[in-house]
């Protein structure tokens, strides 16, 4: 499963372990693009499934504080309990303390060695549109970061006590979805996406991707731009072993030329940079809702002369509000 970072101040950081509570900001009433701007924060809420483990960088400090773990579902609730009276956190977790709350934070220069010899890869403080409130990283660098943390930190089994627990909500974040059509199909590229990681959460699709064992999502890359999804396969005899993964792109409605060069750019930079060359452990797939005549052409003919596959799936919604995909026949 994967981990997931908090990105906040000292005083927000407080209130968090306090109340056993995280949240994700919510656009400025004044904001032009308030609702896709939700739907990209609503998105990478709706990544965490309950037993993630939740770390907190601070930002003054530039500590990264450990470690807490998702209970429940993610909800929506406009209660103020942070300090920021300006802006409301409405996207929301709770969580509880675990046996590795840390008294000593990791410091950001102790996070960048690991970066800098390949133990962290998807460390992601910023991207290429601005600052993160929260990202994820894999259950692989979060074993990497357990160890640096236990190297300066006495082990115990002492868990620290959520003061003030905040109440059990109703899981109604997914009702907050921008969505078009009679309310069925998502407005945005980030509402399709909080749809997709509710279906991985879920652990749907496995029929159609295979028995994935762990998912990634807005993955940075030296490229300028960040892979939509990522998911891995574990040796089912060794589940700490990665056998492959599986790199998803996903546009809202066409797949277009410049979307499959987009995608073919990703695979290549990932098998020289992350599996050594090795191109049997690198698969493809693109989920849209139409893919243009020529885009299918060329999987067509790549298919035939260099014997690699582009999985295309066309999305739907049912009308109970979950995720579907076919796949196209190429």
């Amino acid at each position: 499963m994967p981990a997931h970072v908090f990105v906040l101040n000292e005083s927000n950081y407080r209130v968090c372990i306090h109340r056993g509570i995280v949240g994700l900001p919510e656009a400025a009433h004044d904001s032009k693009n308030k609702l896709a701007t939700n739907d990209a924060l609503l998105s990478r809420m709706a990544i965490v499934r309950e037993g993630d483990y939740i770390l907190f960088y601070i930002t003054g400090e530039k500590e990264l504080h450990g470690v807490w773990k998702a209970v429940g579902e993610p909800f929506y609730d406009d209660i103020r309990v942070w300090d920021n009276e300006d802006k409301l956190y409405p996207f929301r977790f709770r969580i509880e303390s675990t046996e590795f709350c840390f008294d000593k934070p990791l410091r950001l220069n102790d996070v960048y060695d690991l970066i800098n010899s390949g133990k962290i890869w998807s460390w992601s403080l910023s991207r290429a549109s601005g600052t993160n409130a929260m990202f994820s990283i894999s259950n692989f660098e979060f074993d990497t970061l357990l160890q640096e943390y236990i190297k300066i930190n006495p082990f115990t089994i002492n868990r620290k006590i959520i003061m003030e627990p905040y109440p059990v909500k109703s899981a109604n974040l997914f009702e907050q979805v921008s969505r078009v059509n009679d309310g069925k199909l998502p407005r945005y590229e980030a509402s399709l996406m909080s749809l997709l990681h509710k279906a991985f959460v879920d652990g749907d699709f496995q029929d159609i991707f295979g028995n994935y064992t762990d998912y990634l999502s807005y993955i940075p890359t030296t490229l300028g731009t960040e892979i939509d999804s990522l998911l891995f396969f574990s040796n089912p005899r060794d589940v700490r072993q990665i056998t492959s993964y599986d790199i998803v792109e996903v546009k809202l409605d066409r797949f277009k030329r410049d979307s499959l060069q987009q995608i073919i750019n990703y695979e290549s930079w990932f098998t020289h940079k992350k599996v050594h060359g090795d191109i049997n452990m690198v698969r493809v797939s693109a989920i849209a809702k139409r893919f243009d005549p020529d885009v299918i052409d060329y999987v067509q003919k790549r298919k035939v002369i260099e014997g690699k596959e582009i999985k295309l799936f066309q999305y739907d919604v049912s009308d109970n509000g979950k995720l579907t995909l076919k796949k196209i026949k190429v």
